[in-house]
């Protein structure tokens, strides 16, 4: 068990409030009302953030990827329409934002499709529940200018959970679930190849019926633990550390010392987690952070945004409320559950920026300075 990777939560702990800014991007109206999967990036004097878009509920038929962009942070273009969803077999397909990356001269957004089998739809939409899923397909686009985008070319990111880590030795790593994208290529277009910390011989692992993870060798209840959403840092020696959502109270962890080559089984950490996507990072004056949602439920789900601070990348011992106001959702949906869904983290110009949904619905673009840490 990896005990050394610790947030030392206790219920009911004090933690400052850092006094932040807040833009909303978009609201959600009575055909559009779900949103969620915010990715941020800068590019050629821009901030570019793009989100998946659906009419009701999440990862539905239809769902969309939408684009907004600023010079400043604070007015944003209106929405648009980064990638529409095209017909399926049975139903419009489903799509969902990647991440962003850029070598400084090409723009790269990646996403997911699929689509829903036949039996798993019901008058043209997802039945409740995660199963049905099929024809998983990942896409790249690029653009040299932000307004402009190549054709859909399929990527082979095994990643796409947040904008390709740069190591040490300018390898990408793009985290995925507990399949992970690395490529030599600056670009981030080609050479891409996947790499793995759970193979078939694994105790409990078996392909997730929804794409998205990994089962791996429970130990909470003897239930299964489901890997995903991994974030990943690298210390000053060129470890690795890749954390990983389980679906237990607790991140998983697995090592690379190889420039991500190979990786050690997931084991159970002791940071906290309220299941669902976060980000890892480092600051300019060498910190590691941590941005998600660390109480663990029940009873609440995804009902305080924080900040968590780490002088080695392994024991994080400072912790800042980012925002706990609880908001209630205006539109029902399927699996429109929680206040604060998957921050995506910026660091630039002596400011974290911070974009993440709200119920589902509103996507959110926060920043504060980095010296009030």
């Amino acid at each position: 068990m990896n005990k050394y990777i610790t947030n030392h939560y206790r219920e009911g702990q004090k933690r400052p409030k850092l006094c932040t800014e807040q833009f909303v991007l978009w609201e959600p109206d009575e055909k559009w009302n779900y949103a969620h999967h915010a990715q941020i990036i800068w590019f050629k004097g821009l901030y570019y953030v793009m989100f998946s878009s659906g009419r009701c509920n999440e990862d539905d038929t239809g769902q969309r990827v939408m684009y907004t962009v600023s010079e400043d942070y604070e007015s944003w273009s209106q929405p648009e329409v980064l990638v529409d969803s095209m017909p399926g077999t049975y139903a419009d397909a489903v799509l969902i934002p990647g991440c962003w990356h850029t070598d400084g001269n090409t723009l790269v957004a990646y996403y997911l499709s699929f689509e829903y089998t036949e039996d798993w739809l019901a008058d043209g939409n997802r039945k409740p529940g995660s199963k049905g899923r099929m024809n998983w397909r990942k896409y790249q686009i690029t653009s040299s200018d932000g307004r402009h985008w190549s054709e859909p070319a399929e990527s082979g990111n095994a990643g796409g959970n947040h904008t390709p880590y740069r190591l040490q030795s300018g390898r990408l790593l793009c985290p995925g679930g507990t399949e992970h994208g690395i490529t030599d290529d600056p670009a981030g277009i080609d050479g891409w190849r996947t790499v793995r910390c759970c193979e078939e011989g694994y105790p409990g692992n078996q392909n997730a019926e929804d794409g998205e993870g990994t089962t791996a060798a429970g130990i909470v209840n003897d239930h299964t633990v489901y890997l995903c959403e991994a974030s990943c840092i690298q210390q000053e020696d060129g470890t690795i550390r890749m954390l990983m959502r389980s679906g237990t109270p607790y991140l998983w962890a697995s090592t690379s010392t190889d420039d991500g080559e190979t990786w050690t089984l997931p084991e159970p950490t002791r940071f906290t987690d309220n299941r669902t996507k976060f980000a890892f990072g480092r600051l300019p004056g060498g910190k590691y952070y941590y941005v998600g949602t660390p109480d663990p439920f029940p009873p609440r789900t995804r009902h305080v945004l924080a900040l968590s601070l780490s002088g080695n990348g392994t024991d994080y011992n400072q912790h800042f409320i980012l925002d706990d106001r609880q908001y209630k959702g205006r539109y029902t949906g399927l699996d429109k559950n929680g206040i604060y869904g998957y921050p995506s983290v910026l660091v630039r110009e002596g400011y974290m920026h911070i974009v993440f949904s709200i119920c589902k619905e509103t996507i959110v673009a926060m920043r504060f300075p980095c010296e009030t840490l």
